[in-house]
C-alpha cells in the first residue's frame, strides 16, 4: 500500500485546475464536501479532496494507480494537492503541475493580448511519456 503525500506547489484557481486534468483527459469528481481518497484496491483512506482524479483514470498513464486528490485549504487560499508514493514515482505531479502551468501561462498570456507559440500540442500530454514544454510569447506594442 502506498503512503499519500502532499505535493508543493500553487495551485490556486479551481477552473485552471479543471482544465489542467482534462487537458490529460480527467474526467475528476469536484464535489462541495471533501471525500476520501481511494488505494489501487478500491480501499478507502484517510486522506480526503474536493477534487478527485478516480484511480481508474489515473490508470492509463500508470497502470495500477490511487486516486489523485486535490484538497481546497480555506486559509491559504490554495489546493494541497495529494497523491501517493507510487503515482510520485510515475511521475504524475510533475504531469499535473506542467499542464495546469501551461493553462495558467496561456491564459494570462491572452488576457494580456500575448500571441503564443507551444512547442507541445495538447494531444502530446495525453501520451505516456513527459516532454519538455517551451511556451514563447510575443506581443507588437
Amino acid at each position: 500500500m502506498s503512503a499519500y503525500k502532499k505535493i508543493e506547489c500553487e495551485i490556486v484557481d479551481k477552473e485552471t485546475l479543471l482544465e489542467a486534468l482534462n487537458l490529460l483527459g480527467f474526467s475528476p469528481d469536484v464535489l462541495n464536501e471533501p471525500k476520501s481518497l481511494k488505494g489501487y484496491r478500491g480501499d478507502e483512506r484517510k486522506e480526503v479532496a474536493h477534487v478527485i482524479i478516480p484511480r481508474d483514470q489515473v490508470n492509463k498513464f500508470t497502470g495500477a494507480s490511487n486516486d489523485i486528490g486535490f484538497f481546497w485549504n480555506e486559509a491559504d487560499q490554495k489546493y494541497s494537492f495529494i497523491l501517493s508514493d507510487y503515482d510520485k514515482k510515475m511521475h504524475m505531479d510533475q504531469r499535473i503541475i506542467q499542464a495546469y502551468v501551461k493553462v495558467a501561462i496561456e491564459k494570462a498570456l491572452v488576457k494580456n493580448g500575448f500571441k503564443i507559440k507551444v512547442n507541445i500540442n495538447d494531444e502530446d500530454f495525453l501520451k505516456r511519456t513527459i516532454s519538455e514544454m517551451e511556451i514563447v510569447a510575443r506581443k507588437i506594442i
